[in-house]
């Protein structure tokens, strides 16, 4: 039914031209830090701030091999954490990416824990696993990574939409759940959470997130949805946490292969990727998309880990929670997906779905 850690999508209706190597700085700085690009890898960023990594402790969700998740992992490996914990819904599919951060890193703990972000009791389970286990009294990196794209129309155990309530729902209760132990880790706690420039597909109707129970339901538009809902959940956690430590961002990390776009092979469906170019020219007919140069998104599994990477340990974001990162940069995202007021409205239904306030 599901697929964990989908990193997408840099749509726009147009030829998509191949950009230079180093044609893409990222960040730079009057202090000469570190800089990083479309092409960097995630252990290139992870090598530049070892003291951001080494003894740390990090969560990551959607770390089955072949994913953006699993890149990430092993990425912080080779700067030596404490401890990764990999979730996911099947361990012998996170097995060999233990394996592979056990041979960069033989002291580093790894904790596999069960997790099936459509079902709301199993992220209680899971978050007690990890609050429980004493290998997490305190969360460095909170990697809000899996998700589920282009479905066909299906309803979570709760039932809400699965793709709103895998990649939104699923995760606001995980990171209400967790945050406590990132608060620990002040100053330099960090959430990252993974957004999508498929967020130009669709806005988010907060008055009908069931899409009127399916029967306007579009796979894409609904993913697209999601990823918005992603977006505003970052804005208002980021307000929310203002002076407290913690810096929360959303990131787009690119357009890798991955198991996640299972969906998407048929030409016929509505999942196509003939279908998601459909749906953004009609759309955006006639207005400037606003999610840039898809070739910019143009990355392989180690490549697009860098943006994840770059969000949870950079100095350079120390004073900057709530941006948007796009090949290790800012770049900034059309205003419905930053709206301060629906952020709230979301956050609000969020709690409503989850049964629980998310007081911070």
């Amino acid at each position: 039914m599901h697929g964990e850690c989908l990193s997408c999508c840099g749509f726009r209706w147009q030829q998509i031209h191949r950009l230079s190597k180093h044609s893409h700085s990222c960040f730079i700085t009057t202090t000469m830090a570190p800089v990083f690009h479309q092409h960097s890898t995630g252990e290139e960023v992870a090598k530049a701030f070892p003291s951001r990594v080494e003894g740390k402790t990090f969560v990551i969700t959607g770390t089955s091999v072949g994913g953006i998740g699993a890149a990430t992992a092993v990425a912080f490996a080779h700067s030596k954490p404490k401890t990764l914990f990999l979730t996911g819904r099947t361990q012998s599919k996170t097995e060999p990416v233990i394996a592979e951060i056990k041979k960069i890193s033989p002291t580093t703990k790894t904790v596999f824990v069960e997790l099936d972000l459509a079902d709301q009791d199993s992220v209680r389970r899971a978050a007690k696993i990890v609050l429980d286990g004493g290998d997490a009294e305190v969360i460095h990196g909170l990697i809000n990574n899996a998700g589920v794209m282009a479905t066909p129309y299906e309803k979570t155990k709760q039932g809400i939409e699965v793709q709103f309530g895998t990649n939104h729902i699923g995760h606001f209760l995980w990171t209400k759940l967790l945050l406590p132990r990132v608060l620990a880790a002040g100053p330099h706690g960090r959430v990252v959470n993974l957004g999508s420039m498929a967020y130009v597909m669709s806005d988010v109707n907060l008055d009908d997130i069931t899409w009127s129970d399916g029967k306007t339901y579009h796979p894409w538009r609904a993913y697209g949805s999601s990823k918005v809902a992603v977006m505003l959940f970052n804005v208002h956690l980021s307000a929310l946490l203002k002076g407290k430590g913690v810096q929360a961002f959303a990131v787009q990390p690119g357009m890798p292969q991955t198991p996640l776009y299972a969906h998407t092979q048929d030409p016929e469906s509505k999942s196509s990727f003939a279908e998601a170019y459909k749906v953004i020219q009609e759309r955006w007919a006639g207005k400037e998309n606003p999610s840039g140069d898809a070739a910019e998104d143009e990355k392989t599994l180690e490549t697009a880990a860098s943006t994840l990477v770059y969000a949870a340990l950079s100095p350079d974001l120390d004073d900057k929670s709530g941006t948007f990162l796009r090949n290790c940069e800012p770049f900034t995202l059309a205003p419905y997906a930053t709206d301060p007021k629906n952020a709230e409205k979301l956050w609000k239904l969020s709690e409503e779905l989850v049964g629980e306030k998310f007081d911070i």
